[in-house]
């Protein structure tokens, strides 16, 4: 995976909540739809995204140099509605993310929109397929000085999945103050859904930036 820094101008005024996206192209290729990795307004009128090296208009992506020009859409989606799961209500917060999914979630971190500091405990289950595939590797020691604790899930080792190992030591004694946020697979969403509303979670608390 590759980070991608791009100075998009004005079009960053229309990103104001993590979990928002652009669609990016080189030329002809196809558009391809990215979360944007980096805070809202974290650097003026420069994004970044994380580019997963695989299919044409990524590799095209991966392969830019300083100065080169790519075409970048306005600012598409709501973002996480993180106003529906308040500290106060769900003091207990759980992330869950695969692969470039990480992205978004970086954002919410660095935006402080999570309100780490006013929960009683914040986790990131992340999976990927080994650690030469897990991105910010560099930091997770600064996410979890800061409150939030980082659960590496590869399944290349043969831990399965990240609601596999979630769902086997849970941790949890009051599901009622549990919140959600998920970004990865669509079967990973159905799967911690479903999982999440058999115990007693409020739906409106399960977040999608989708």
């Amino acid at each position: 995976m590759v980070q991608l820094h791009l100075d998009v101008g004005a079009l960053s005024d229309g990103y104001t909540k993590p979990g928002q996206c652009v669609q990016v192209k080189v030329g002809d290729s196809k558009p391809a739809y990215m979360a944007i990795a980096s805070a809202p307004a974290a650097k003026g009128s420069e994004i970044e995204l994380l580019v997963k090296n695989q299919g044409p208009t990524a590799e095209l992506l991966c392969s830019v140099k300083e100065g080169d020009f790519v075409d970048v859409s306005p600012v598409i989606g709501s973002g996480f509605p993180v106003d529906r799961a308040p500290p106060e209500k769900y003091p207990t917060l759980v992330v869950f993310a695969t692969g470039t999914g990480i992205a978004p979630i970086k954002a919410l971190i660095e935006s402080s929109a999570l309100d780490v500091g006013r929960r009683k405990d914040v986790r990131i289950y992340y999976g990927t397929f080994n650690p030469d595939s897990t991105a910010y590797a560099d930091l997770k020691a600064q996410w979890e000085a800061e409150g939030v604790r980082v659960i590496n899930v590869y399944s290349g080792f043969g831990q399965g999945y990240v609601q596999d190992v979630f769902t086997k030591e849970p941790g949890v004694e009051d599901w009622a103050g549990v919140s959600a946020v998920l970004c990865g697979q669509k079967e990973l969403a159905e799967s911690v859904t479903a999982y999440l509303s058999e115990k007693g979670v409020n739906k409106e608390a399960i977040l999608t930036n989708w």
